[in-house]
């Protein structure tokens, strides 16, 4: 038995995080490692909202992961470490787009923090999108 094709809007979704997290990437090699970081928050999000359209569901104006994770009826099969990776990204971003000292919000965030956080983001995008396509 052949799996149905995606719908368009799923599709698109999903481009977008391909997209993203060849950005993160991008970010990574000019160690430009807060955007790196914020661009895989980015594509988890996305992804989420893939999850959420690919279910025929309307997809609110969200960007806490972990709420994502819920309203996409997921939260159950993920660890507490997942989760508190999700919660770090969400943080994260909001920090990323509102927080004026670049110092600051660069304290800690190191190459090897950054490639960890991409890993992390890739491994969680390839879950969900076995789940989309399921």
């Amino acid at each position: 038995m052949q799996k149905q094709e995606l719908p368009e809007r799923v599709r698109k979704w999903l481009k977008r995080v391909e997209y993203d997290m060849q950005t993160a990437e991008a970010m990574l090699q000019t160690k430009r490692f807060i955007y790196a970081i914020f661009m895989c928050q980015q594509a988890i999000e996305k992804c989420f909202k893939a999850m959420i359209a690919s279910q025929g569901r309307e997809i609110l104006p969200v960007h806490n992961l972990r709420r994502l994770a819920e309203v996409s009826a997921v939260t159950g099969e993920l660890t507490e470490d997942q989760l508190l990776k999700l919660d770090f990204l969400s943080q994260y971003y909001i920090n990323a787009r509102y927080k004026e000292d670049i110092e600051e919000l660069s304290r800690g965030i190191t190459e090897e923090f950054s490639k960890n956080i991409i890993d992390f983001s890739k491994e969680m995008i390839e879950w969900i999108a076995k789940r989309i396509q399921s």
